[in-house]
Formats: C-alpha cells, structure tokens, sequence
C-alpha cells in the first residue's frame, strides 16, 4: 500500500511538471537561495567552500540529515561534521529519525527552522523517502530555500534534491526507474539527477529516464563535482564534468558534458557559458584517468604484474633535475621501476589531485600535481606527466616524467 500511494503521488508530480512547462513555466531551481547538487566521491574543496559561503561562512548554521547511510548514532567525532568544522562554522548538528511521524512532528521539523544551510550525505535515497517524504520536515527544507538558505546533498543527496529521483529501488542502486520511489524532494523541478556518473560508467543510464519522461531535463554529476543551482543557473564546479540530457542546444548528441566554469541554462535547456563536450571525448579522458589510478594502487599493493600489464614494455621514467647548476635528467626503464617498487619496505601511498588530461585519437597526456607518502609519513610532492597510448586492451603508459619536492607542497 506504501508503494502504491508514493506511486501514485510520483505520477501526479510528474504530471504536474508536464503541465507547468505547457503552461509556459519551465524554471527548475529555487526562487530564493541556492541548492549545491554533488555527483559523490571525494569532495573538492572548491565545492565544501562554496556551500558553506552559501551558508554564511563561520556564522552558518548548518543541519546535517544523515538518514540516506545505514547507521543511526552520529557521536561528536563522526567524520560528517569534519569538513564545517575544520572550517570554522559557528553552528553544525545533525538531524535523524527513521519514523515518519517523529518527521512529521513541529519539534522535530522546527530544528530546521533557524539553519542557514541542510546538508544530506550519501547511502541510499530510498531511506530519505521513506522517512521524509510529504512531512513538516520535507516542508522545512523548501521553507529554508524561500528564506534564502542553501541545500546541498552528495550521491544519494543529490538524487533526492530533484523532482523526479533515479536509483530509489531497495532492491539495488543499479534500477533506474523504481515504482513506488521515483519522487524527491522537488527541490530542484523538471529534472533527473544522476551520480558517479564517469567513475562508474553510468553516462548513459539517464538516456532511458528522458525516453520514458521527456518533459526533464537530466543531469549526470561525476564524482567530486558539482552544480550551484541559483535561479535557472546552473554553475559547474569541481575536477570532472556534469552532463546535460534533453537539451534544446544538443542537436543530434543524446547529451553532451560542461566542465568546471560552465554555466547551463535550466529554464531554456541550453549552454549559458562554456563549450559542449562531445560524450566520446570524455569518457576517452575518464578512461585514461583510471589508468592513472590503476598504476598507483598497483604500486600501493606492490603488484608488480599489473604494473606491467599498465605500461607499455619500452616505457621510459624521467627525473629532470640538475647537478650543481647544470641540468640533468634521470632516465630509467621499466624493470628498474619494478625492482623499486618491489624492493620497497612501506606502502607507497601517490595521491593526485586535479589532473588535466587531453586526448588526440590513440594520445593521451596528464598532467597532475601529487602528495606522496610511505607509510602513512608525508615524503615529498611534486607535479607527474604521464603520456599513454591507446592500446587493444585499453590505454598503456608509455611514458612518465615527474618532479620532486619537500617544500611549497599544497596542504
């Protein structure tokens, strides 16, 4: 009965969507305040700052609504209120109940009467619902937009933000289109909000959910990424790339990807600021990515036959450096790199943040700055290059040049 009641308030949403863009209403974000929508992963720091200036810097007062995990005690030390704190914020507790009719009580829901901003981790959106759904506190939140405040959510949270929701099934995550929980919070309207998007290859999962509701406009957020929603504006921020479906400037593409500095135009569907990505370049770009990551979790395991299934066999290392005042560079093969790799007594622990990649047919270059550690010990920093080749089996280095450093390291 539960589900078929949701399912029959998600298909009058829906119809409702359908009847405000033919009656010439087509805006999907907030009228007042601004909604940061996270694609999950690890958050960039660009992303945290923005929603917490959203909020009010220092003097923000910030509820974090953690019932998308699967755990119900949230002790003073737990890691969701680290990111506020190490920032300074004046105000951050927590908000969580599993019981709808505590979430649908005044003592419960007047919490959020005086935040500033909402925040809503990941896990599973189906428990949101669940608990949330069409009570005083689903009300509090569009409450908090209409006084100007900001709501942000991360994976699960940024699927429950929009108006149609994706992945709500109990059965798995991997179900698009769920009967029974396929509604959110309408905080974002006429839209679809997808998540992981390129880590998990899930760029054309959204293509499915347009065909069957064309009146949305979909959104793929990839990991550590995001969208500051004000008005119509639709602002991309962070490392990777968000995707838009149902475009009215996509001709011929299904979707195309913005990158970090875009802004999309929810109310006309079409590119405000930035270029269109074409769908095939980015994901050749993800691709070389995870080549990367594979060959440092490789080295962090001391694989030493998947590291050499990762390069190319005449790979060559180089270590421009300099000897006195003259120039020098360190060139070594494979095999040596192997040995190192192999010989070493702590795991060697690489870390890059913010690569820039480009991709020309079978080339591929990324450049990176990373931390490296041995052990859990902070040795040295430094800015990789890696150029790779795109092979039967997929992308191979052929190549890495990187520099080294103990001082001017980013913290």
């Amino acid at each position: 009965m539960r589900r078929l009641l949701i399912t029959i308030a998600a298909a009058a949403a829906l119809s409702g969507c359908a009847s405000a863009r033919s009656a010439g209403t087509t805006q999907s974000g907030p009228q007042r305040g601004s909604l940061v929508i996270v694609g999950g992963g690890s958050i960039h720091p660009d992303v945290n700052t923005r929603f917490i200036d959203l909020a009010g810097g220092k003097n923000a007062r910030i509820v974090v609504l953690p019932t998308a995990s699967e755990q119900d005690t949230f002790p003073d030390n737990w890691s969701g209120y680290r990111v506020f704190r190490n920032a300074g914020v004046a105000s951050v507790s927590v908000l969580h109940t599993r019981d709808r009719s505590v979430a649908n009580s005044e003592e419960f829901a007047n919490q959020l009467r005086n935040a500033t901003g909402v925040w809503i981790p990941g896990g599973r959106q189906w428990r949101l619902v669940d608990s949330y759904l069409d009570t005083r506190t689903m009300r509090e939140l569009h409450a908090l937009l209409a006084r100007g405040g900001v709501i942000g959510g991360t994976s699960a949270g940024a699927s429950i933000i929009s108006s149609y929701m994706v992945r709500g099934a109990v059965e798995g995550n991997t179900v698009m289109m769920a009967p029974g929980y396929e509604r959110g919070f309408g905080l974002l309207r006429n839209a679809a909000v997808d998540q992981h998007l390129l880590v998990r290859n899930r760029q054309e999962d959204m293509l499915a959910v347009i065909a069957k509701h064309p009146e949305l406009i979909g959104i793929g957020i990839d990991e550590g990424t995001a969208i500051v929603v004000t008005g119509d504006r639709a602002e991309v921020v962070g490392p990777s790339r968000v995707a838009f479906y149902n475009a009215t400037d996509g001709g011929q593409l299904p979707y195309y990807f913005l990158e970090s500095g875009s802004v999309f135009d929810l109310a006309a569907r079409r590119v405000d600021t930035g270029t269109k990505l074409l769908p095939g370049t980015v994901v050749d770009e993800r691709n070389v990515v995870v080549a990367m990551n594979r060959l440092f979790s490789a080295m962090a395991s001391k694989d030493t036959a998947a590291i050499r299934r990762l390069v190319h066999p005449e790979m060559r290392l180089f270590v421009p450096g300099a000897q006195g005042d003259v120039p020098r560079v360190r060139v070594s093969g494979v095999d040596a790199f192997v040995r190192s790799i192999a010989a070493s007594a702590d795991i060697l622990d690489e870390r890059p943040r913010d690569p820039e990649v480009r991709v020309d047919g079978n080339l591929a270059t990324i450049w990176t700055y990373y931390d490296f550690r041995t052990g859990t010990t902070f040795s040295h920093c430094g800015f990789d290059s890696f150029q790779l080749a795109r092979m039967t089996d997929g992308w191979q280095i052929i190549g890495l040049a990187y520099t080294t450093r103990r001082e001017g390291c980013k913290p």
